[in-house]
């Protein structure tokens, strides 16, 4: 079977993690896949590196008629079985095109709580959308309320796969510490993704300057339009000198290991991948309460848990938890430890590839047999 995942990011995130991982598990099965982005930056760059095709033709906004006759023109050319949409803004383009070019599939991807506004907004999924997969319970909810027409067995829940990576060498972990300013008794907390009001590192920043643990210190990966903002912050908070900006890196998995603890701040989510990486990797998580944590890091059967989480957007409710926790790491009383192996159990039980792969190909390709097996010799089946 052929796919075509469209995406329009300037930027490497969550969702361009998840669509690479898909695809290349995907690949693996003998099917062929094509990634239609921008013809030049971070996310062509990334997926070529990775052994992706990637096309420069994609769809535009509401206003850009141009670009999406020339999407449906293409993918008329390309003949996939089916197209995974995962930007929003190119929604109302990309599957016009997709059913016009007689794709027998159109499928969305929601990676955050969006609830639908009427008019062109819902067009597309009134006439030319055929499913949804959404990566946390609490996003197919909050659509099912804002679009109670749309079919409830067309909205799949599909939770993020993830790859664990190796814990890296005690002496590398050393070393990247002391590059991000973190001595052998610093408690160093650490905070992933875009640098964007969304994401809530300014929370991050407030609930660490008044939590006011001694020596420990906070880094800070990613790139963005507020990164100005946080450093005027942080300084203005005090903390500066206890505030490393990392910028974008590529090695975040080992960023995470070397880190006490991770905390996601964002004030609206999908289920982070960033979360699931350090609980790969067993680093303790403090998180908001926004979609995809409870499935994560909430109460299991039996009474355990994997992490903290407090509520959203509420610097006091987390300065609080962080001087818990950060307490706890400290002493080494052991609270901390045994959430984190918790959390490590759940990712090899909930959150691996091949399910995530078996799932979305089930939503993709409807008929096909799926089950975690070798890979096959590539085949086009025309419908």
């Amino acid at each position: 079977m052929k796919l075509v995942i469209q995406n329009g990011s300037r930027v490497w995130g969550g969702n361009e993690k998840w669509l690479a991982t898909l695809a290349a598990g995907l690949a693996a099965r003998g099917h062929e896949v094509v990634v239609s982005c921008r013809g030049s930056g971070p996310v062509p760059d990334e997926l070529r590196r990775r052994g992706i095709r990637t096309a420069p033709v994609r769809p535009g906004g509401y206003a850009d008629v141009g670009r999406g006759v020339r999407f449906r023109r293409w993918l008329r050319r390309e003949r996939p079985d089916a197209l995974l949409l995962t930007s929003w803004r190119t929604t109302f383009w990309g599957a016009w095109a997709g059913r016009r070019a007689g794709v027998p599939r159109v499928v969305v991807r929601l990676g955050i709580v969006r609830e639908l506004e009427h008019g062109r907004h819902a067009l597309p999924f009134r006439r030319w959308v055929d499913a949804l997969v959404v990566n946390a319970r609490e996003i197919r909810d909050a659509w099912l309320r804002s679009a109670p027409w749309f079919p409830a067995e067309a909205v799949h829940v599909v939770f993020n796969g993830i790859v664990p990576a190796d814990a890296p060498p005690e002496e590398a972990t050393r070393a990247l510490r002391a590059r991000l300013g973190a001595g052998p008794e610093t408690l160093l907390v650490g905070g992933v993704g875009n640098l964007t009001y969304r994401k809530g590192f300014d929370l991050l920043l407030d609930a660490f300057a008044a939590a006011a643990v001694p020596d420990a210190r906070v880094v800070i990966v990613g790139a963005g339009p507020e990164e100005g903002a946080l450093r005027e912050r942080a300084a203005r908070l005090g903390v500066a000198d206890r505030v490393h900006f990392a910028g974008q890196r590529s090695d975040v998995p080992e960023v995470l290991a070397a880190c006490d603890l991770f905390v996601l701040s964002s004030r609206n989510e999908g289920m982070a991948n960033v979360m699931l990486e350090a609980m790969a990797v067993g680093t303790p998580v403090v998180a908001a309460d926004v979609s995809g944590v409870r499935d994560a890091v909430g109460l299991a059967e039996g009474g355990a848990e994997a992490g903290w989480i407090v509520p959203p957007d509420d610097a006091a409710a987390l300065r609080i938890t962080l001087r818990e926790v950060l307490t706890d790491l400290r002493a080494g009383a052991g609270e901390a430890a045994r959430r984190a192996e918790e959390a490590r159990r759940r990712i090899r039980e909930r959150f691996g590839v091949e399910r995530m792969v078996d799932e979305v190909e089930r939503v993709l390709f409807p008929g096909i047999e799926t089950a975690t097996r070798p890979a096959r010799p590539a085949a086009r089946v025309r419908r």
